[in-house]
């Protein structure tokens, strides 16, 4: 269906990836994960030529898109894009946003148009909504109507570009069932995310690209579970973490508190755990770090999740204090009584340049 064969592509003398070799099937649905900066996207949007690559070829359904005299737009037509912050038209309602290009670029008559949108919307979950305005609509709302918009082309392959990025997590389900309907349906998708939970819950297969090419791939066990290669488990091990450098100077605890549950919420966990974030912040980051006994060196937290289980673990360095975090003049019994409460366990040991303050979830 999809044969990409030895492509480069460089931007101002830099090379994102080179000879780039990777050949996707008809039905399956291809995640492609990678570092910030490591070409994901680039290297989707070269699949509909939104970006030209130096050199190599894309082959689509045995047409070399980037051939001199191909006609793109007509591949184009097979290939539907759903965008990372859904691109809908905020002038227009849900049911003309959908109805516009099958009308504009395939010439269907409005009747017949309208009739399937309204059909691509109940599939979607989104029926009703068709005098709707997208300023409406929550995130997970206008990714599905996005898709509704792309399915009325009736593609052959879709191109999804971080579809789950813009939504909050709760919403991540309502998009994996429609991506796993179209799968199911026997459309071609092919994917480019962060959400590695994401990822590992929706593709048939996983392609980690790194080091300006395809590192590892293979099924979402064998990347995820067994990966072969140790830039891929490297990867893997720092997704899983959470890290930031705290300073009592600019400490901001509803924020801190925010994206350790955004974080916590991609993976399995307990309620109680997230009622331990802001119970973490009030209780044991500021009564530390805004001590004024405490120096300004600050603390390192890192969030440990793990890919296995429920039980996560958390652990906050704090830097240049002489006593014990976990005792007084920084914590009475108040505080670690509540800490203990929602926590496995909490223990502290003395280390070099401080303490650690080391937090089974």
């Amino acid at each position: 269906m999809i044969s990409i064969r030895n492509l480069t592509k460089r931007f101002d003398g830099n090379t994102v990836w080179e000879n780039v070799n990777l050949e996707i099937q008809k039905g399956e649905t291809v995640v492609i994960i990678g570092g910030s900066g490591g070409g994901k996207s680039t290297l989707l949007r070269c699949i509909n030529r939104l970006v030209e690559p130096d050199s190599g070829e894309v082959v689509i359904d045995g047409v070399n898109i980037l051939s001199p005299g191909t006609d793109i737009n007509a591949v184009r037509r097979k290939m539907g894009m759903v965008y990372q912050h859904f691109n809908l038209f905020s002038h227009l309602s849900v049911l003309e946003n959908i109805i516009l290009a099958p009308m504009k670029v395939a010439g269907r008559s409005r009747e017949d148009a309208v009739a399937e949108a309204k059909q691509l919307l109940a599939r979607v979950g989104m029926a009703g909504r068709e005098n709707t305005n997208p300023a409406d609509l929550s995130g997970g709302q206008k990714q599905r109507v996005a898709s509704a918009r792309t399915l009325a082309m009736h593609p052959e392959i879709i191109l999804f570009d971080e579809p789950t990025s813009a939504l909050d997590p709760t919403m991540v389900d309502e998009v994996e069932s429609v991506i796993r309907s179209l799968s199911e349906d026997g459309i071609t998708g092919v994917i480019v995310t962060h959400d590695l939970q994401f990822a590992r819950r929706i593709a048939t297969r996983v392609v980690f690209l790194a080091d300006k090419g395809i590192c590892e791939e293979g099924t979402p066990e064998q990347l995820f579970d067994h990966p072969t290669k140790l830039q891929t488990q490297r990867f893997l091990y720092r997704s899983r973490m959470f890290e930031q450098d705290l300073s009592p100077e600019t400490l901001d605890l509803y924020a801190l508190a925010s994206e350790l549950r955004a974080f916590l919420r991609r993976y399995e966990h307990e309620r109680k755990q997230e009622k331990l974030l802001p119970v973490l912040c009030d209780e044991l980051l500021y009564p530390v770090l805004k001590h004024p006994e405490a120096p300004a060196a600050g603390a390192s937290l890192r969030l440990l999740c793990s890919e296995t289980s429920s039980r996560h673990t958390m652990m906050i360095g704090f830097r240049g204090i002489d006593s014990d975090p976990l005792e007084e003049p920084y914590l009475d019994e108040l505080n670690l009584a509540l800490l203990n409460n929602y926590a496995e366990f909490v223990l502290s040991r003395k280390k070099d340049d401080g303490w650690e303050v080391c937090i089974q979830m």
